[in-house]
Order: structure tokens, then C-alpha cells, then sequence
């Protein structure tokens, strides 16, 4: 007897706010009658992995609308640019479509950026900690364009640290561009989220709407590079913390094949740290290794350092592990160092990464990691 067919399931895909903006044929049809731009990079893409520029164009062209207008922030339409270097303007391959930089100056350039525009469109893939930059370029470009009487669109994307928060707000005399909204460091929101705290969204005459994103399950929209650093999920795990080191003369991997995966340093004693790491309770494992980055003054030399990874099955707090490292550096480490602003006045690079004086103090003072991190909650 053959036994009885069972059709298979079929779950339903998970979707991002681009994926919701291009299946609303009514919005479409809007946006065919308006001259669009769109802030995103290669790294937005479609649950097809459909980059966002090729797909909104496309449909839009399929619909009988004109070509959008593209605009991109820190590291460039094909995330080829390193952290903080000039973006320049260019041409996004996948479309032939020019390519305005928003990064040229760390800021936005004038009143005219979006003088060609009827609606602006921002996809970018935040990844939840408050020094990243793109979810501070798309604040200060919603706010242009709505200053401008433009319509604003945000396609959203899920949080991949989740809904946690951790570490303090930025101290108000140091807001900038790494430190733009008032929230945690590790900040629990999606990008459409923190946009909702920009007070000058709100209650404009301007149109300005939400295509929300699958919140739940982010992995099943598939890993993509958020930045050129970036190059595993476990690098963006460890992201929070590992950035502060970017802040000392101590190298967080970036430019080698473990970028902020790894710590190095020359004379580091890497089987010292890797004992004393899984003590801090912070969700990371770590062994021994030797890294090459291509970044800072030992560029393209062997380093004695360790690699760390997420421990599965536990939670990881990457910002304490941050906070660790550095304090263990700062009394094991002989050659540890801050590192000074660079191009914008005296002070520490740390300050302004993280947004607040008083971690590099407290670290200074001799106050422990632990302690640190206890004032904070």
C-alpha cells in the first residue's frame, strides 16, 4: 500500500523592511511619480541577497518609474573604504547609477544634497553599538531631507545583538558622529528605532514612514558583511568591546584575517591573557595565536596575540570583555598606551570613541573592571 503524500510546509520567508517596501504595490506606484534616492550600501540586500540599489531600481524601472538617485555612508557603496577614510563619489557597478558619498567629510557636505530628490529611502545594516556610524549618517540625512520638506522612508533590519543594552549614554558635551543618539553604547535598537529618538522626526509636516523588519530569527535573512572589518558574525559579536582597543595602541586584528577577532600588540604575553580571560565571565574563549594585520605602525608584522571567539550556549558581554581587556593592558601590558585625537584637538581617541572621559579615568585611577562596569547598572 504506498503510503499517503504529505506536501511539505512551507515556511514563510523572513523578511527585512526592504523586502516589505518592494511587495507594497501602492507605494511603488507612489514612488514612480516622484523622483527617489536611496541611502544604502552592498551590504543591504533583499532575502534573495538582491543588493537594495539593484532591487529598488529595478522595480521601479519595472513599475515605469525613473532612476533613483543613490547616496552612501562611511566605507562606500561596495564597502571597500576603510574606518574613517574619505569616500569619494563614484558609480555603483551593479546599476551604472552615480553614487553620492556622504562620508566625504564625516558629515553631511551642504543644503543641496538632497535638492534633487522627492523621497529618500535609507537601508543601511546597523549592528547595535552606538560608535558605528551608520545609523548616525542616516539621523543626520532623514534630518536634511526633512528640513527640505522630503519625504523619508526607513526600511528597517533586525538588531544583531538583539534587544539588550549595556554600558552608559555619552556624556552631553561629547556628541558627535560616534556618538550621535543619547543611548547606551550597546544600545539594544534597530536603526528605525534609534531614528524615532531624533526629536525633529517627529510631528514634521514632511511624510516619513516605517517598513518594519522580521525581529525575530535574524540569521534566516543570511550573513552579509555590514562593513569591510566585518568579515564574520563572530567579529560582530565581539564588535562592542573589541572597538575600544581601536582607541589604544593595541591592534583589535583589523586588516587580518581575524579583524576584530583578535588582540596583538608586540612582547604581548598572549598565554597570560588567555589564562585570565575566561575568569572576566564575559561568554568569549580565547587561545594563543599570531596575527598579521595591515593597519597602524606594525602593519604586515607578526604579532604575538590571542584570538577570541563567542562560547555557544552562553551569553556573551562583549562591552565588559572590552572593559577587561583594557584594564588588563593597562596594568600587564608595559607598552600600553592611549592613543590621542587624531585632527581634532587635543584629548584621548577613547573619550571620544565611547563617548564619556571617565572610563579612560577610572582605568587611569587603578578603579577595577569589575567595579567599572557595576557603577554602570
Amino acid at each position: 500500500m504506498q503510503a499517503p503524500h504529505h506536501p511539505e510546509i512551507q515556511k514563510r520567508p523572513v523578511l527585512s523592511g526592504l523586502d516589505r517596501l518592494l511587495a507594497d504595490t501602492e507605494t511603488i506606484s507612489h514612488l514612480t511619480r516622484r523622483q527617489v534616492g536611496l541611502l544604502t550600501n552592498h551590504a543591504s540586500t533583499t532575502g534573495d541577497g538582491v543588493p537594495a540599489s539593484k532591487a529598488l531600481n529595478d522595480r521601479l524601472r519595472d513599475a515605469g518609474g525613473r532612476p533613483i538617485r543613490l547616496f552612501t555612508p562611511e566605507h562606500g557603496m561596495q564597502l571597500t573604504a576603510g574606518a574613517g577614510e574619505v569616500v569619494d563619489h563614484g558609480i555603483d557597478p551593479l546599476t551604472g547609477l552615480q553614487v553620492r558619498s556622504l562620508y566625504a567629510h564625516g558629515r553631511l557636505d551642504d543644503d543641496a544634497t538632497f535638492g534633487a530628490i522627492d523621497t529618500l529611502v535609507i537601508d543601511l545594516r546597523d549592528i547595535g553599538v552606538r560608535c558605528y556610524t551608520y545609523a548616525a549618517t542616516a539621523a543626520r540625512a532623514a534630518h536634511k531631507a526633512q528640513d527640505q520638506g522630503i519625504e523619508v522612508i526607513v526600511c528597517d533590519r533586525p538588531n544583531p545583538l538583539g534587544p539588550g543594552a549595556d554600558g552608559p549614554h555619552p556624556e552631553s558635551d561629547r556628541r558627535s558622529l560616534l556618538a550621535f543618539f543619547d543611548v547606551p553604547f550597546v544600545h539594544g535598537q534597530t536603526l528605525a528605532e534609534l531614528l524615532a529618538h531624533s526629536a525633529s522626526l517627529l510631528g514634521t509636516e514632511s511624510p516619513y514612514r516605517v517598513y518594519a523588519a522580521d525581529i525575530a530569527g535574524p540569521a534566516d535573512l543570511g550573513w552579509t558583511p555590514p562593513s569591510p572589518a566585518l568579515s564574520h558574525p563572530d567579529a560582530v559579536t565581539a564588535y562592542a568591546g573589541l572597538v575600544l582597543l581601536e582607541a589604544t595602541n593595541i591592534s583589535e586584528g583589523r586588516g587580518s584575517s581575524v579583524s576584530f577577532r583578535s588582540v596583538s600588540a608586540p612582547d604581548l604575553n598572549a598565554l597570560s591573557l588567555c589564562d585570565i580571560l575566561p575568569v572576566w565571565e564575559t561568554g568569549f574563549a580565547a587561545a594563543p595565536a599570531v596575527v598579521t594585520s595591515m593597519r597602524g605602525d606594525n602593519a604586515g608584522r607578526p604579532l604575538p596575540g590571542i584570538q577570541v571567539w563567542p562560547q555557544r550556549g552562553k551569553p556573551q558581554k562583549p562591552l565588559s570583555l572590552g572593559v577587561h581587556l583594557l584594564s588588563w593592558m593597562r596594568h600587564e601590558h608595559a607598552d600600553f598606551a592611549w592613543l590621542p585625537l587624531q585632527n581634532e584637538g587635543s584629548g584621548a581617541a577613547i573619550d571620544n570613541l565611547f563617548g564619556r572621559s571617565d572610563l579612560r579615568e577610572k582605568l587611569d585611577a587603578g578603579v577595577s573592571a569589575d567595579q567599572i562596569i557595576a557603577d554602570w547598572h
